[in-house]
């Protein structure tokens, strides 16, 4: 009862995390928002020749140059500027308790291991060990799918059978977190992902989250090539990406027994 209750605390504390990055992420629309009306758009290219993106160091120094010519725009900026620092600072210290929690909790070790495959951060690895628990409680990908709501619908009549969309069942925040991981196929490389140094995760749990990883990106690249709409791709993508998950978790529980 006590590992269980552990469990759900640090699912409300992913919970609250995951809230605070859609506050994190509304305030700083706002503030885009705010500098497009106004005119000021953060365009051009790398010197590579990739977009310029958001939120970074060059971005921000670009955004101090800006100077609005009225009053009102002067304290409109600032106030923006402010909620997405404060909202950035509460999103941290949320990020920091969560990991606490699940450094002193029963699936730390499963967290670790889950976040050698590419899309899987901390974020997502936490809730899904989370509410997966006993890893071993599923037969097979399949259930794994369904259950976090990623298997496609099904539609009958006679002999004919019909697919839909995703169902959408189980776990909202899981289902949401392994949809944005997978969006990181879409410009992901074959380079393998690197993992934080003095990392514990055994060597065979790493490989196998490198396999995992070659075959989503070519998975994907394979659906794009037949022409899938990337949303669907993505779909799919992540509910493959959850089938991997629960394996690497499964190796890393049988391991430490």
């Amino acid at each position: 009862m006590r590992w269980r209750n552990r469990l759900k605390c640090d699912g409300e504390i992913g919970c609250f995390y995951s809230s605070a990055n859609t506050r994190l992420a509304a305030a700083k629309q706002r503030l885009l928002a705010f500098l497009a009306r106004r005119g000021y758009v953060y365009g051009g290219t790398t010197p590579a020749g990739n977009p310029r993106r958001y939120w970074t160091y060059g971005f921000l120094r670009w955004l101090d140059g800006i100077h609005p010519a009225d009053d009102g725009g002067i304290r409109a900026l600032a106030a923006l500027r402010s909620e997405v620092e404060a909202a950035d600072e509460t999103r941290e210290a949320l990020l920091a308790e969560y990991r606490a929690a699940v450094a002193a909790g029963p699936l730390s070790a499963e967290v670790e291991a889950l976040q050698s495959i590419k899309g899987c951060g901390f974020a997502l690895a936490a809730a899904f060990a989370s509410e997966v628990g006993d890893f071993s409680r599923f037969r097979s990908g399949r259930q794994v799918t369904a259950y976090f709501g990623l298997a496609p619908k099904q539609r009958s009549s006679a002999d004919s059978v019909r697919l839909g969309g995703i169902s959408g069942a189980g776990n909202a925040l899981v289902r949401k977190l392994a949809v944005e991981g997978s969006w990181c196929y879409a410009q992901a490389g074959h380079q393998p992902k690197l993992m934080p140094k003095g990392s514990g995760v055994p060597l065979e749990i790493r490989m196998h989250g490198r396999k995992g990883s070659e075959r989503l990106l070519r998975r994907r690249e394979e659906m794009l090539e037949r022409g899938m709409p990337q949303a669907k791709a993505n779909a799919a993508t992540a509910a493959e990406l959850v089938r991997w998950l629960w394996a690497l978790g499964a190796m890393c529980r049988e391991a430490g027994e």
